[in-house]
């Protein structure tokens, strides 16, 4: 099962200790969060969405927040009848500020979820808590427990199940068709951090680049640099864990994001000249 479970709840308690007392007491306005079910049962699993409604001015952040923020942590151990539980990110948009460059969501945003039950005939109650980042001139933790019963004799319903389309269609999709390089890798063991140079081959489709690293391991937002002979170059800070001492096994997850569709594209790192 995909649960990020209450551990890490835990671990992000210090990123919030350590907020300004300004930003710590700082009364932010609510966020509206519902789980919202496209009804029925399709292909084993049920269409549902995490709905939340950020207030003008205010932004959450991507599943890889960026310089600043955290992703949303999402823990379904309240749940009955549940064998599998994935959620899906659309595109983000790209913000930079004093705080350096991170990737958010403003205004309405549903964040599609596939749930699996382990009885496929009996209904699945479908408990799930998110604590996620809510942020404007300051950021303050925000968390939400919902709560919806999925069954398979449910009507499907056809505006839901269209709302939920809608943003499934902003998910990237998995595609590779070699447009995109790792030109230069620099490792150093000694302080475990390095970069990428990537470059991507642009038709003038391509609007943004972003990446995500594998657990225990940092990839900063890759940073255009230049555009020339037909592609677009961006460099992209690694940052592995402590004792780390190379990038062998290392898998780097690419969205490129163009004016209609977003893809997602992985690289390996071990054949990288160091």
């Amino acid at each position: 099962m995909k649960i990020l479970g209450l551990l890490r709840f835990a671990f992000l308690l210090p990123l919030f200790g350590g907020l300004p007392a300004h930003a710590s007491t700082f009364e932010a306005p609510s966020a509206e969060a519902h789980l919202i079910v496209a009804g029925g049962i399709e292909n084993g699993a049920y269409r549902a969405a995490l709905e939340l409604d950020l207030p003008d001015g205010w932004h959450t952040y991507w599943r890889n927040p960026g310089d600043a923020g955290i992703p949303p942590i999402f823990d379904v151990a309240r749940s009955e009848n549940l064998k599998d539980f994935n959620v899906e990110y659309p595109t983000p948009v790209r913000r930079i500020d004093g705080a350096g460059t991170s990737m958010i969501y403003e205004g309405r945003l549903l964040l599609p979820i596939r749930a699996v039950p382990a009885h496929p005939g009996a209904p699945v109650t479908l408990t799930v808590r998110v604590l996620y980042g809510l942020c404007a001139e300051v950021c303050v933790p925000a968390e939400a427990d919902v709560t919806a019963r999925l069954d398979p004799a449910t009507t499907v319903d056809p505006v839901v199940r269209d709302d939920i389309a809608t943003f499934e269609a902003r998910v990237p999709v998995r595609a590779d068709d070699n447009r995109l390089t790792i030109d230069r890798l620099a490792f150093d063991a000694k302080t475990a951090r390095g970069n990428a140079d990537v470059s991507v081959a642009d038709d003038g489709r391509l609007i943004d680049l972003f990446v995500t690293a594998p657990p225990k391991w940092y990839a900063a937002p890759p940073e255009p640099v230049a555009a020339d002979g037909g592609r677009r170059r961006f460099t992209v800070a690694l940052e592995g864990p402590s004792g780390a001492t190379g990038t062998d096994g290392i898998e780097l997850n690419f969205v490129l994001v163009e004016k209609d569709r977003a893809y997602e594209i992985s690289r390996r790192l071990d054949a990288m000249t160091q």
